[in-house]
């Protein structure tokens, strides 16, 4: 899973998962994941009705990144979607209605922004298909420390899922707190700027660089 869940716009003929397999993702404050997570766990303490709802423990992914710093090697770990936090809670009712309270409740904790609902206007659970790649990209990313890739203005660098897949760009700027980059990859004679994560990019081998039709 490439990018946090995000739906675009409300289905009404959206098939609504069981209580214990709805997820859904928050926007949170940057850098507050964990105080959000803190807060709502107290809540679901505080609330029988809604910690009767909750399904298991907010969750923030994160990895562990390895980087040589002085020639000691030293491991942080890294929130693989800042600025979300990924909540399994029964929210919407077998008959797709939503819980009004409780999704009130949940918006108002400390820290919390909204639901990541895109253009509609309640909230929809992630389909079955992304609660698997979120998932499945938590389980690849926890094998073992990764080790840091640092990117700098003028890489070349090749994507590696998209639209614009194996298409070769030049990095333009860098958020190596966010771990995102913006690149610009040239089609049809015109620069198209993209912002990816780390993820979705990789560095190409110094001697292959300039081999693709990139100009600096």
């Amino acid at each position: 899973m490439s990018r946090p869940y995000e739906r675009k716009s409300a289905s009404r003929t959206r098939v609504i998962p069981e209580a214990k397999d709805q997820w859904y993702a928050l926007h949170v404050l940057s850098n507050k994941e964990r105080r959000a997570v803190e807060n709502l766990k107290r809540l679901f303490l505080e609330d029988e009705e809604m910690g009767a709802l909750n399904q298991s423990e907010p969750l923030v992914p994160t990895e562990k990144v390895e980087e040589v710093r002085n020639g000691k090697k030293y491991v942080q770990e890294r929130k693989l979607y800042p600025g979300y936090v990924y909540l399994n809670f029964a929210l919407r009712r077998p008959d797709g209605s939503v819980n009004n309270d409780a999704w009130y409740k949940i918006q108002a904790v400390d820290g919390i922004i909204s639901f990541a609902c895109g253009r509609s206007k309640e909230p929809l659970p992630m389909s079955a298909k992304e609660v698997r790649e979120l998932m499945s990209e938590i389980s690849r990313r926890s094998e073992g420390p990764r080790q840091k890739i640092v990117f700098n203005v003028k890489d070349e660098v090749v994507v590696l899922d998209g639209a614009f897949k194996d298409q070769h760009g030049i990095v333009e700027e860098v958020d190596a707190e966010r771990g995102r980059l913006r690149v610009g990859v040239t089609m049809f004679g015109r620069s198209n700027p993209l912002d990816l994560d780390y993820s979705q990019v990789q560095l190409v081998p110094e001697e292959d660089r300039g081999k693709s039709d990139l100009s600096l």
